[in-house]
């Protein structure tokens, strides 16, 4: 079922994200790149849920590799619902976001995210992305 739900580049829901660029250099000198994604959404009084079970099962925020081990690898990806724990996040691993998320932006969720890939052929990779488990949205 389709949501309002989107990720955003700030925490005021005012720019709509869909495929952030994220510049390294193929022999991995860049370094970890580090930003924030806001999920949220800006209709106004509605609820967002896990499909399978509402208000019960979690939201569930994963990397997805559409390529199938060609490419960039999932695990090149961590996601954390803070900055510090970027570190100990394992790489690849789903986010959990808890059983609801609100519309609004002071209800919106911070997904830290930090990117290192490196020993890439130099090109634009376009194989990874974030996706939820099924959701549904009702009237808060």
């Amino acid at each position: 079922m389709t949501t309002s739900l989107k990720a955003y580049a700030d925490a005021a829901l005012s720019a709509v994200v869909s495929n952030p660029d994220i510049l390294q250099k193929s022999d991995g000198s860049t370094g970890a790149q580090d930003f924030v994604l806001y999920l949220g959404s800006v209709l106004a009084g509605k609820k967002i849920e896990a499909q399978s079970n509402p208000g019960v099962d979690d939201i569930v925020l994963s990397v997805v590799d559409a390529s199938g081990g060609s490419g960039q690898a999932a695990s090149s990806v961590r996601l954390s619902l803070t900055a510090g724990g970027l570190s100990s996040a394992t790489p690849g691993a789903s986010l959990v976001l808890g059983p609801e998320i609100l519309s609004g932006a002071d209800n919106a969720v911070a997904v830290h995210v930090r990117v290192q890939a490196s020993n890439l052929a130099v090109g634009t990779y376009g194989d990874l992305s974030l996706q939820t488990n099924e959701l549904v949205e009702t009237n808060a």
